[in-house]
C-alpha cells in the first residue's frame, strides 16, 4: 500500500455567502504547476489525476491540520471538480467548536492555506524530471496555519511538503544550516536570490 502524502498550497479560499455560510471552497490542487518538492522531487499534478472521485466527494475528509499529523475532522466534502485551474472542492464544515473557529479564520483571511493528503497512483516522468501525477487518490483536505516554505509557498503560489517537526539535526543537516545562517545575513545577501538555500533554512528554522 503506498504511503500518505502530504502537500500545501495557498488557493484563494472563500466562505460561500449563499445558504447556510458554512462550505469553504477553492482550489486545492493546482494542475500543471511544477513544484520542487525536495532535492529529489520535481512535481506536477495532470489535469484529471482526480478524475474518478469526482462522483463521491464526501470520501474527502474536511480537516483543521491534518488528523494523522495531530488535526481534528471538521467536516467532509460536497463537490470536487476539474477546472482547467485545478480541482476545485467545496468543503462542509461542521457545527463543531473547531469547524466554527475555522470559519471564522478563514472569513477573516487568518487561515488561507489548504493541503492535501493523497496516496499516489499513476505517474509518468516528464523533461525535465518532472514527476507528473497522473492518477492519485486524495483522501483529506485540511486548512492549515502555515505551509513549511512560510512566505516563499504564498509568494510564488506553489504547495510545499508539510514536515513533522523535528528537533534532531545530522552533522549534514548543521552544516547546511551554518552556511544558511551566512546566507541570510544581510551582509551577504544576494541580488539573485538562492531559493534552495532559503528554502532550506527555512525547513531548519533558521531566523530570517
Amino acid at each position: 500500500m503506498s504511503e500518505n502524502l502530504f502537500r500545501n498550497f495557498c488557493p484563494d479560499l472563500q466562505v460561500r455567502s449563499s445558504g447556510d455560510g458554512r462550505t469553504v471552497c477553492g482550489i486545492a490542487v493546482p494542475y500543471n504547476a511544477p513544484t520542487r518538492i525536495d532535492d529529489q522531487l520535481i512535481e506536477q499534478f495532470a489535469r484529471g489525476a482526480f478524475s474518478h472521485q469526482l462522483d463521491r466527494p464526501q470520501r474527502v475528509k474536511f480537516a483543521r491540520e491534518h488528523v494523522l499529523l495531530g488535526g481534528e475532522l471538521i467536516g467532509a466534502a460536497t463537490m470536487l471538480r476539474d477546472d482547467s485551474a485545478g480541482l476545485y472542492v467545496e468543503l462542509r464544515t461542521a457545527k463543531t467548536p473547531a469547524g466554527e473557529a475555522t470559519l471564522e479564520l478563514v472569513r477573516d483571511g487568518a487561515l488561507d492555506q489548504l493541503s492535501i493528503m493523497f496516496r499516489e497512483g499513476r505517474n509518468r516522468r516528464l523533461g525535465g524530471g518532472i514527476v507528473e501525477r497522473i492518477q492519485a487518490d486524495l483522501k483529506e483536505v485540511a486548512i492549515v496555519m502555515e505551509g513549511a516554505y512560510g512566505d516563499l509557498a504564498v509568494a510564488t503560489a506553489v504547495r510545499s511538503t508539510r514536515q513533522q517537526p523535528s528537533t534532531t539535526y545530522t552533522d549534514a543537516d548543521m552544516d547546511l544550516r551554518t552556511r544558511a545562517e551566512q546566507y541570510l545575513a544581510p551582509s551577504a545577501r544576494r541580488e539573485v536570490p538562492d531559493y534552495e538555500t532559503e528554502i532550506r533554512a527555512i525547513r531548519l528554522g533558521v531566523p530570517r
